[in-house]
């Protein structure tokens, strides 16, 4: 299977401090990856450097055999990145059928497909988008980044602040995109535990470098390594 993502020797941060600091790996088409680790250590940045959001000091970002390091955000998304992030972004003004198509290209994913996947939101779909539970603004949020149709979709801490119930609808909603969709998917999450049983492979982040990068079960399988890695709490919780 082809890389679809590759970074290499990425350093990257905001203005001239550097937060990422030689970090390089591949995503191949149609693969799921989960990023954990500590707070504070670069995982929402990598997200953000993706989508050129950060300042990128050195390194290649590349999607297929484009180079897209020189990109800005909005062609970024053109060339395939959806993103769904962590303040959610969503328009208070618009109503949530309005939201979802706002940046609606063709492709797979349609607005039936997605009031499938989130019935909730097609409940909702004349509600204003400020008058939307937390859970919903997730959904929402979540369905605006499919409605792009793109090759590869960043999840940054896509459950946090969610009652757990909630929690488990969305995750639910991920297996089911796990399994049904080719779409690449990078998810930077703060639960170990449903970060390592939503992706075979998974990333641990320290000090802006990788720590680790491997398979998922290996840390499943080795609580006391994940603590090390993750420090306090940061195992299957």
């Amino acid at each position: 299977m082809p890389d679809d993502l590759s970074l290499h020797k990425i350093r990257a941060g905001y203005g001239a401090t550097v937060v990422l600091e030689d970090l390089s790996f591949d995503l191949a088409a149609g693969s799921k990856l989960s990023i954990i680790g500590r707070n504070g250590v670069g995982k929402t940045t990598l997200l953000a450097t993706i989508m050129g959001l950060t300042r990128l000091h050195a390194g290649r970002i590349g999607l297929g055999d484009l180079d897209v390091g020189a990109l800005r955000p909005n062609r970024r998304a053109k060339a395939g990145f959806g993103f769904v992030p962590q303040q959610r972004e969503i328009f208070p003004s618009l109503t949530v059928e309005e939201n979802l198509l706002v940046g609606l290209r063709p492709g797979a994913w349609t607005l039936a497909r997605v009031y499938d996947l989130f019935p909730r939101l097609r409940e909702r779909r004349a509600n204003m988008g400020n008058q939307l539970s937390g859970g919903e603004q997730q959904m929402l949020a979540f369905g605006r980044a499919l409605l792009t149709n793109p090759r590869v979709l960043l999840l940054d801490e896509p459950f946090e602040g969610l009652a757990p119930v909630i929690v488990e609808q969305l995750f639910q909603a991920l297996l089911r995109l796990r399994d049904e969709d080719q779409l690449s998917i990078i998810m930077v999450e703060q639960h170990a535990k449903l970060a390592l049983a939503f992706a075979p492979r998974t990333m641990v982040m320290s000090r802006g470098r990788i720590a680790f990068d491997g398979d998922s079960g290996t840390l499943i399988d080795d609580p006391a390594r994940l603590d090390a890695l993750c420090g306090i709490g940061g195992g299957l919780h």
